[in-house]
Protein backbone atom coordinates (compact mmCIF):
# COMPACT_ATOMS: atom_id res chain seq x y z
CA UNK A 1 0.00 0.00 0.00
CA UNK A 2 2.88 2.33 0.68
CA UNK A 3 4.21 1.90 -2.86
CA UNK A 4 0.90 2.90 -4.46
CA UNK A 5 0.40 5.93 -2.17
CA UNK A 6 -2.65 4.64 -0.30
CA UNK A 7 -3.90 6.93 2.46
CA UNK A 8 -6.22 6.78 5.45
CA UNK A 9 -8.03 3.58 6.32
CA UNK A 10 -6.93 1.96 3.06
CA UNK A 11 -3.28 2.32 4.10
CA UNK A 12 -3.82 1.51 7.78
CA UNK A 13 -5.75 -1.71 7.11
CA UNK A 14 -2.62 -3.01 5.35
CA UNK A 15 -0.08 -2.05 8.01
CA UNK A 16 0.93 1.43 6.75
CA UNK A 17 0.63 4.00 9.55
CA UNK A 18 -0.57 7.21 7.87
CA UNK A 19 -2.57 9.79 9.78
CA UNK A 20 -2.02 13.54 9.41
CA UNK A 21 -3.33 14.16 12.92
CA UNK A 22 -0.26 12.30 14.20
CA UNK A 23 2.39 13.09 11.59
CA UNK A 24 1.44 16.79 11.25
CA UNK A 25 -0.57 17.77 14.36
CA UNK A 26 -2.15 21.21 14.31
CA UNK A 27 -4.58 23.25 16.42
CA UNK A 28 -6.23 21.03 19.04
CA UNK A 29 -4.44 17.90 17.85
CA UNK A 30 -1.23 19.26 19.38
CA UNK A 31 -2.83 18.83 22.80
CA UNK A 32 -4.87 15.67 22.28
CA UNK A 33 -3.54 12.12 22.18
CA UNK A 34 -4.75 10.63 18.90
CA UNK A 35 -4.72 6.88 18.44
CA UNK A 36 -4.35 5.48 14.96
CA UNK A 37 -4.74 1.73 14.60
CA UNK A 38 -3.12 -0.37 11.90
CA UNK A 39 -3.92 -3.92 10.86
CA UNK A 40 -1.93 -6.24 8.63
CA UNK A 41 -4.33 -8.38 6.58
CA UNK A 42 -5.70 -5.74 4.23
CA UNK A 43 -8.87 -7.73 3.56
CA UNK A 44 -12.57 -6.88 3.88
CA UNK A 45 -12.59 -8.01 7.52
CA UNK A 46 -9.62 -5.73 8.30
CA UNK A 47 -11.40 -2.75 6.74
CA UNK A 48 -14.59 -3.43 8.72
CA UNK A 49 -12.75 -4.04 12.00
CA UNK A 50 -10.61 -0.92 11.52
CA UNK A 51 -13.80 1.15 11.13
CA UNK A 52 -15.09 -0.32 14.40
CA UNK A 53 -11.84 0.63 16.16
CA UNK A 54 -11.99 4.14 14.67
CA UNK A 55 -15.57 4.58 15.93
CA UNK A 56 -14.53 3.48 19.43
CA UNK A 57 -11.62 5.96 19.43
CA UNK A 58 -13.88 8.74 18.11
CA UNK A 59 -16.37 8.20 20.93
CA UNK A 60 -13.54 8.37 23.50
CA UNK A 61 -12.17 11.51 21.80
CA UNK A 62 -15.58 13.24 21.85
CA UNK A 63 -16.14 12.36 25.51
CA UNK A 64 -12.72 13.76 26.39
CA UNK A 65 -13.43 16.99 24.48
CA UNK A 66 -16.79 17.42 26.24
CA UNK A 67 -15.09 17.00 29.60
CA UNK A 68 -12.45 19.58 28.65
CA UNK A 69 -15.12 22.02 27.44
CA UNK A 70 -17.03 21.66 30.70
CA UNK A 71 -13.88 22.71 32.57
CA UNK A 72 -13.42 25.91 30.54
CA UNK A 73 -14.63 29.29 31.66
CA UNK A 74 -17.98 30.59 30.41
CA UNK A 75 -16.35 33.29 28.30
CA UNK A 76 -15.92 32.37 24.64
CA UNK A 77 -13.17 34.33 22.88
CA UNK A 78 -14.15 36.34 19.82
CA UNK A 79 -11.89 37.41 16.97
CA UNK A 80 -10.50 40.92 17.37
CA UNK A 81 -10.37 41.72 13.65
CA UNK A 82 -11.36 40.50 10.21
CA UNK A 83 -9.01 38.00 8.61
CA UNK A 84 -7.31 39.34 5.50
CA UNK A 85 -5.81 36.79 3.14
CA UNK A 86 -2.38 37.44 1.69
CA UNK A 87 -2.34 38.85 -1.85
CA UNK A 88 -1.00 36.89 -4.84
CA UNK A 89 -0.50 33.74 -2.77
CA UNK A 90 -0.79 30.00 -3.01
CA UNK A 91 -1.79 28.04 0.09
CA UNK A 92 -1.81 24.25 0.38
CA UNK A 93 -3.36 22.53 3.39
CA UNK A 94 -3.98 18.91 4.36
CA UNK A 95 -6.51 17.54 6.84
CA UNK A 96 -7.29 13.98 7.88
CA UNK A 97 -10.80 13.01 6.81
CA UNK A 98 -12.59 9.75 7.37
CA UNK A 99 -11.25 8.38 4.05
CA UNK A 100 -7.75 9.76 4.53
CA UNK A 101 -5.80 12.88 3.58
CA UNK A 102 -7.88 15.67 2.05
CA UNK A 103 -5.84 18.26 0.18
CA UNK A 104 -6.92 21.91 -0.12
CA UNK A 105 -5.32 24.44 -2.43
CA UNK A 106 -6.25 28.14 -2.59
CA UNK A 107 -4.91 30.90 -4.84
CA UNK A 108 -5.53 34.59 -4.14
CA UNK A 109 -5.39 37.58 -6.47
CA UNK A 110 -3.66 40.94 -5.94
CA UNK A 111 -6.43 42.00 -3.49
CA UNK A 112 -6.26 38.84 -1.39
CA UNK A 113 -9.52 37.45 -2.78
CA UNK A 114 -9.74 33.75 -3.57
CA UNK A 115 -9.64 33.20 -7.34
CA UNK A 116 -9.27 29.41 -7.32
CA UNK A 117 -9.92 26.72 -4.72
CA UNK A 118 -9.40 23.00 -5.27
CA UNK A 119 -10.07 20.04 -2.97
CA UNK A 120 -8.51 16.64 -3.60
CA UNK A 121 -10.45 13.69 -2.19
CA UNK A 122 -8.37 10.84 -0.70
CA UNK A 123 -10.24 8.38 -2.92
CA UNK A 124 -7.99 9.52 -5.75
CA UNK A 125 -5.10 7.70 -4.05
CA UNK A 126 -7.07 4.64 -3.02
CA UNK A 127 -8.82 3.48 -6.21
CA UNK A 128 -5.74 1.52 -7.26
CA UNK A 129 -5.80 -0.34 -3.93
CA UNK A 130 -9.31 -1.53 -4.74
CA UNK A 131 -8.15 -2.77 -8.13
CA UNK A 132 -5.25 -4.65 -6.54
CA UNK A 133 -7.49 -6.26 -3.91
CA UNK A 134 -9.71 -7.71 -6.65
CA UNK A 135 -6.95 -9.69 -8.39
CA UNK A 136 -7.79 -13.38 -8.82
CA UNK A 137 -11.29 -12.98 -7.31
CA UNK A 138 -14.69 -13.81 -8.75
CA UNK A 139 -16.79 -10.94 -10.11
CA UNK A 140 -19.29 -11.68 -7.34
CA UNK A 141 -16.66 -10.52 -4.80
CA UNK A 142 -16.59 -7.02 -6.31
CA UNK A 143 -19.57 -5.46 -4.42
CA UNK A 144 -18.34 -6.27 -0.91
CA UNK A 145 -14.78 -5.22 -1.76
CA UNK A 146 -15.96 -2.01 -3.40
CA UNK A 147 -18.21 -1.03 -0.49
CA UNK A 148 -15.61 -1.94 2.12
CA UNK A 149 -13.35 0.78 0.69
CA UNK A 150 -16.28 3.21 0.47
CA UNK A 151 -14.50 5.38 -2.10
CA UNK A 152 -15.95 8.50 -3.67
CA UNK A 153 -16.84 8.30 -7.33
CA UNK A 154 -16.92 12.05 -7.89
CA UNK A 155 -14.97 13.52 -4.95
CA UNK A 156 -17.85 15.78 -3.90
CA UNK A 157 -19.07 13.88 -0.85
CA UNK A 158 -16.35 14.89 1.58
Amino acid sequence: MELIGAVGMTARMAGVERDLRISHPFAGYKYQAITSETLENGDVWARAYLRKLEIDHSIDYIRDLIERLNNLSDEIPTPKKEVQLAADSLCVSMVEGWRGEIGHCAITDHEGKIVHYKIKDPSLHNWFALALSLRDLEISDFPINNKSYNLSYCGHDL
